[in-house]
């Protein structure tokens, strides 16, 4: 557990470090002022097609994240019944399997200049760590936005490698403007390099990510 607290610690540092302006722990009295949740249509551009379209793997079941009230932007994807739901708070929140794989998701507002340049960033440095690489990625278009898919390797000190050994991430970063206010998005799924059973979920789980019911392309990861 301590171990795991440590890793939880280490991936919201590196989020910080990749542009978030603020990540806060806000009560129900801030729920006046969260932004509409308006879905990610504006008419400007047409979301790409989805791959999630299609059934939600067996003995998986599509859940809702909850992010609390400052995120503007519904996250759901398909969970098997071994992913506990272990902490969160506005904006934050983490699942745990009993092998010491991890699923994040967050949402917070952010001052980049636009979408694009948030992603742009994302795309600079998810693999900055030497000896940490990029397998496979996909990105398309979400109206007020747009996303990034990928799938790749992390080396023992990146610093979101699970317990500082060889680790795999599969994973998808969002920038999206709402109400004139841009939110990240991102969920990160983690495990270790030996850990098959995670890694062979994770490639079920992350086409079936969806926000705001839009689905997303993602990378061929056979």
């Amino acid at each position: 557990m301590k171990n795991r607290l440590l890793l939880v610690g280490t991936v919201v540092l590196s989020l910080c470090l990749g542009g978030c302006s603020a990540i806060k722990v806000s009560s129900s009295e801030d729920a006046a002022s969260k932004p509409a949740r308006v879905g990610i249509s504006d008419g400007q551009s047409t979301p790409t097609s989805s791959r999630t379209d299609s059934l939600v793997p067996e003995g998986m079941t599509e859940t809702a994240v909850d992010l609390g009230t400052e995120c503007p932007v519904d996250v759901s994807l398909a969970l098997s019944p071994e992913w506990v739901d272990e902490s969160g708070y506005d904006g934050y929140r983490l699942y745990a399997s009993a092998s010491g794989a991890l699923i994040t998701v967050n949402c917070f507002e952010d001052d980049e200049g636009s979408a694009q340049e948030l992603v742009q960033k994302a795309r600079e440095r998810m693999f900055s760590t030497s000896g940490s690489a990029k397998v496979g990625e996909a990105s398309g278009s979400l109206s007020g936005g747009e996303y990034w898919a990928v799938h790749g390797t992390l080396a023992p000190d990146d610093m979101r490698a699970v317990d500082k050994e060889e680790s795999v991430i599969y994973g998808v970063v969002v920038g999206t403007s709402v109400e004139g206010r841009l939110f990240k998005v991102s969920v990160d799924m983690l495990a270790q390099a030996e850990d098959t059973k995670a890694q062979e979920q994770f490639r079920q789980m992350l086409p079936t990510v969806r926000l705001d019911g839009h689905g997303i392309e993602t990378p061929d990861l056979r």
